[in-house]
Parts: C-alpha cells; sequence; structure tokens
C-alpha cells in the first residue's frame, strides 16, 4: 500500500511539473501573422554513438561534469512541426528549461535550475553588463508560446528547417514556430565543440559541427513528416557558417539563410576556406542574406559565390541577436541585450515573412511572395526596416570532376575545352576551381598524358582563371617546358616568382619550396 501511495504521489508531481509549463492565454508572439497550423513541439534525444559524449560548458569556459555516462555524443532534437490539433500552450519556461538536459534522465529542478542560470548569464554576456534580475528571468519564463507538447502532427510530409543555435531550444522558439505554422518541420539543435559543449571556432571546430549537421540531417530526413527532398537550413551568427559548410558537401540542401550571420564577415570567410569541401564550385545553391550594421559583416565577403543565387536584405534598426528570441522579449525586459537601434517587433516580423517567402520559393515552388520583396525595382518592400534589397545572379556550375573525367574519356580534351568556352562567353571567367585544376592534373598524370600536352592544355586555363596565383603560373611554366616551349615557360617561371611572395593561398612552407624550385629552373 505504502508503494503504490508513493507513485501516485509521484504521478502527480510529474503532473504538475508538465502543466506548470502548459497555458491557455494568448502567446506573447500572437502578432507574427501565424498561418493555419497549429505548431506541436517534441525533443527527440538522439545520440551518435561513433563518437565521443562531451561535457556541457558555459561561455566562459567552465566546465560541468558529465552525469550520463551511456556512449554517444548527445544531440537533442527539438522539433517544431504542423499540428491540426488545437492544445494547452507551453510557457516559455519549457524551452528554457532543456537547454541544458542531453538525455531525458537528466530532466530534472536541478537542470532546470542551471538551464534558467545559464540563459541569464547569456543575457548579460550579450548585453555586456550584469542586472538580469530574478524578476526579469521569472517574467519571461510565465510568457505564453505558440507551441504544444507533442500534439499530433498533420497529415502528409513537409520541408525541413534545421536552425542550429547554441542555446536550443530557447533563442529560437519564435521563427521555428512561424514557419512551422506555414506548413514546415523545423528542427533546433545545439552545434557542439570538439572537447566541450560551446562551439570552438576555427577550422577543427567547424569541422566538428558539420558533423553535428550531418548526424541530425540523417536523423531528421527518417521522420514520416518530414519531406526529404526539401530541406533549408537556417543560421545566425557562427552558425550560419556551420550551415555553410554543410551546404557545400550535401547536395541535399536547398536553401541557406544567414541571419545577420558571421558567414559575411572575412574571418569566417577564411575558416571556411580552409575546410577541404567549401570553394564557389560546391556552393550553388540560393542563399538569402539577411544583414544589419555591423563593422565585420558585408555582402562583399560572399561576392566570390559566383554559382548562387544570393539575395540580400540590410535590416538598419536590427542588431545580430536580435534576430532571435532576445528581439521580441525586449518588450517584457527592456534593453535585454542592449539599446535597441529601432523598432525590433516590426523588424522581428519582417525577417521572418522574408525568410518564409524565400522558403516557399525555394522549397514549395511559391515565388510570390519573394517577389514581392525583389521583383521590382525600387522594391515596394523598402523603407524604415528594411533599406537595401538587391540579388546577385549566378552563374549555373561546371559539371563536376567525375563528369569531365568522363567527357575526356568518351570526347576527349576538346570537350573541355568547349565547356570552359561557353562558360567564358557566359561571363563567367573561373568555371573550374584551383581544387579543380590539381585533381584533374594528378588523374592525367596516370598513364592519360604522356607528353603532358593535355596538362598544358588544362593550365593554359588555370592561368586564365586565376592570374594572380603563382603556382598555377609555375605548372603552366612546366608543362611548357615539358613541350619545349622555353621562351613561355620561362616568362611564366617569372611571373610566378613576382607573385609568390603575396600569394594569399600558399602557406610559408609551401612558399619556401616553390621559391627553391622557382630559383633553380630560371638559373
Amino acid at each position: 500500500m505504502k508503494d503504490i501511495v508513493q507513485i501516485l504521489v509521484l504521478l502527480l508531481f510529474m503532473g504538475c511539473h508538465v502543466q506548470e509549463r502548459e497555458h491557455t492565454e494568448q502567446p506573447f508572439s500572437q502578432y507574427m501573422g501565424y498561418g493555419h497550423y497549429q505548431v506541436g513541439f517534441k525533443t527527440i534525444f538522439t545520440s551518435d554513438i561513433t563518437r565521443n559524449n562531451v561535457p556541457f560548458s558555459d561561455w566562459s569556459g567552465k566546465l560541468y561534469p558529465l552525469t550520463d555516462t551511456t556512449e554517444g555524443r548527445k544531440l537533442p532534437l527539438h522539433l517544431w512541426y504542423p499540428s491540426t490539433q488545437k492544445s494547452p500552450l507551453l510557457s516559455y519556461a519549457h524551452f528554457v528549461d532543456l537547454i541544458v538536459p542531453q538525455t531525458p534522465q537528466e530532466i530534472s529542478e536541478a537542470t532546470d535550475s542551471l538551464s534558467r542560470e545559464i540563459y541569464k548569464y547569456q543575457a548579460e554576456e550579450l548585453k555586456g553588463e550584469a542586472g538580469f534580475s530574478n524578476q526579469d528571468l521569472d517574467t519571461l519564463m510565465q510568457l505564453t508560446t505558440f507551441s504544444s507538447l507533442e500534439s499530433n502532427p498533420g497529415k502528409g510530409k513537409f520541408p525541413l528547417v534545421i536552425i542550429p543555435n547554441g542555446s536550443s531550444p530557447a533563442n529560437q522558439s519564435v521563427l521555428s514556430e512561424y514557419l512551422a505554422s506555414h506548413g514546415y518541420v523545423v528542427a533546433g539543435l545545439s552545434l557542439k565543440g570538439e572537447f566541450a559543449h560551446v562551439v570552438d571556432a576555427s577550422t577543427r571546430g567547424l569541422e566538428t559541427g558539420v558533423d553535428d549537421l550531418q548526424f541530425a540531417l540523417r536523423e531528421l530526413m527518417a521522420l514520416p513528416q518530414v519531406d526529404p527532398k526539401q530541406i533549408a537550413l537556417v543560421g545566425n551568427a557562427i552558425e550560419s557558417s556551420f550551415c555553410a559548410g554543410l551546404a557545400s558537401r550535401n547536395k541535399k540542401i536547398k536553401a541557406l539563410v544567414s541571419l545577420e550571420g558571421g558567414f559575411l564577415s572575412n574571418y569566417e570567410q577564411r575558416i571556411l576556406n580552409e575546410t577541404v569541401f567549401y570553394d564557389p564550385q560546391s556552393l550553388s545553391l540560393p542563399i538569402l542574406a539577411i544583414y544589419a550594421p555591423h563593422p565585420h559583416i558585408s555582402p562583399d565577403h560572399i561576392q566570390g559565390l559566383i554559382y548562387s543565387d544570393r539575395y540580400f536584405a540590410h535590416f538598419p534598426e536590427m542588431s545580430e541577436f536580435h534576430f532571435l528570441n532576445y528581439g521580441l522579449l525586449d518588450e517584457y525586459v527592456p534593453n535585454i541585450i542592449g539599446e535597441p537601434r529601432g523598432d525590433l517587433q516590426t523588424g522581428f516580423k519582417t525577417a521572418a515573412e522574408l525568410i518564409l517567402a524565400f522558403l516557399d520559393a525555394q522549397l514549395k515552388n511559391k515565388p510570390e511572395g519573394l517577389k514581392g520583396y525583389f521583383g521590382t525595382s525600387p522594391s515596394k518592400k523598402l523603407g524604415k526596416t528594411i533599406d537595401t534589397l538587391f540579388v546577385l545572379k549566378g552563374h549555373d556550375p561546371a559539371p563536376n570532376i567525375s563528369q569531365v573525367k568522363n567527357l575526356f574519356v568518351v570526347k576527349g580534351f576538346a570537350a573541355i575545352d568547349s565547356i570552359y568556352a561557353s562558360h567564358l562567353s557566359a561571363g563567367n571567367n573561373a568555371p573550374f576551381s584551383m581544387t579543380f585544376y590539381n585533381d584533374f592534373r594528378n588523374w592525367l598524370a596516370w598513364k592519360k598524358d604522356p607528353l603532358y600536352q593535355y596538362r598544358m592544355r588544362l593550365y593554359k586555363m588555370a592561368v586564365e582563371s586565376y592570374p594572380n596565383s603563382a603556382l598555377t603560373h609555375y605548372r603552366y611554366g612546366y608543362y611548357l617546358e615539358r613541350n619545349i616551349k622555353m621562351d613561355k615557360s620561362r616568362q611564366h617561371y617569372q611571373k610566378a616568382h613576382i607573385l609568390l611572395p603575396d600569394d594569399p593561398n600558399m602557406g610559408t612552407s609551401e612558399k619556401r619550396e616553390l621559391r627553391q624550385v622557382l630559383e633553380e629552373a630560371l638559373k
């Protein structure tokens, strides 16, 4: 009898624990213009058993000991999805309390408390000063969201949108609810670093985060509500570059949104360019770049992505993290992450509407909404909220290296000449990447070009496309020399020697080695 009473008390406690997160009043974001779907929410606790787990950490670097000893890197997936069931709405506390737990067993009052402390700490860090009070926190925790816990999903399959954020699901919930109400399955997850919960802003860190995204994508594509052929990524801050990293190597991604992301910075472009897969040819999907005043963010930094249609929108009254939930929560905790530049509510809503229009155009073949922004010049959408709108159209990408190899085998090198010429006539002066030239020359070297003639023709194209590359001029000079074209060979050796000191694509040791080779060749 005593055991039965204890079980009843436990069940009653658990019921109260859930109920305190369910509200019936209007959501705090009710003015967002939600679609005709209700929104369900659930968390799927997944584990990548091919990799080791890492401890939770905060932005300061403090580590929290692992409490879970099971195998695998823990990656909870937080889902907002279209639902036809009207159910009690969750409080914002439900999302905040999921910042820390990595398994169902870790959900407790202790992790609730730590999650809320982390949330407070991050808000103060973003603002640059202390002062986020317990009263402020309580105010936000009691707000009502537009999500219902595990309500029945709508019928059919829906496009998938992944929105990573380090404090998922607390920071991207409003945008996720908005998109889900318009017929998208939206997934949030916290990407992690190599050794701890917080991501690393480095090449290794980017590769680690891309692995997390790839694992999440594989899990999400198996869900019955997800259309596996229609997938987009949305990234704010550094997460935008993680999304670009995945898109550069996974052609299942059909669209990318940089939401005031570091993707438009020179620093994060340098990190991306240090990875193996990232180059203009590998990123040939539509990109929406929403940006705000920032000294290091500029559309100029993705000018080189010439195979992507790039849509740009500048929001002068917004800032990086106001595009997250903070932009709407500022109404309840004024200056929550600093003094705003203008009307945050309108800016946030307008950005969400633009993202929806872009995704509808790319994933649902409904371009009408996007034409409302970019279909006329000047756009009717220009004003106080958006002061700049423009599009850079991309070129059609050249065939990939496997297709080029096949062309060479079937039709000979003349087919490659023809492809190169057709792209030049279309205005694309560099249809093949430097990586392509290197890999294709290596392939030709194996019994396909004993007289170096094809490689000479190949690197004639390369120096035309990359006239400032010392290595490219050296290789062209070398192949000319093998074909007894000595005067022309020497000219390109000399050009390589001149370009070498300032060549940004070569490291110090590479330059030292090439300098020795050139000095020998020019004797």
